[in-house]
């Protein structure tokens, strides 16, 4: 029963360090999240307001439609 209860209080103790230590880590990164969120917000709400201007492509620059199946390919037995 010794051996079971010595067990027992070594996990819990264990336990107990993870779960404490898990809160202060998150206690300690909280503000750096919150600024990172904070920032991403401000980045979204600027993006709405600027208007992006599209320009038409430059003539020959876009590559002309090739046929999707070329002819000259032949097949080859094994």
């Amino acid at each position: 029963m010794d051996t079971e209860m010595g067990i027992y209080l070594v996990l819990m103790t264990a336990l107990l360090w993870m779960v404490v230590t898990f809160a202060i880590l998150s206690a300690i990164d909280r503000p750096e999240r919150k600024a990172r969120r904070q920032e991403r917000r401000e980045n979204r709400t600027g993006s709405r307001r600027r208007k992006v201007e599209y320009r038409s492509a430059a003539p020959g620059s876009r590559p002309e439609p090739q046929d999707p199946h070329p002819r000259t390919r032949r097949l080859r037995p094994h």
